[in-house]
């Protein structure tokens, strides 16, 4: 019974910290200024596969 308790404790510990990892890196993410403007991402990958952008959107 004492395993089972650790290996609980284990595997909530580990998904703690998956978590507070992800978090971190949203708020650098935000915080660099990566989220600001993604709208011409979008236009450099269709540039990359040889695709015109459309005029009017």
């Amino acid at each position: 019974m004492e395993e089972l308790r650790y290996l609980i404790f284990g595997q909530f510990l580990v998904s703690v910290l998956m978590a507070l990892g992800a978090a971190c890196l949203f708020v650098w993410a935000a915080a660099s200024g990566l989220l600001d403007d993604v709208e011409p991402v979008k236009y450099q990958v269709l540039e990359g596969e040889g695709i015109a952008r459309d005029a009017g959107a």
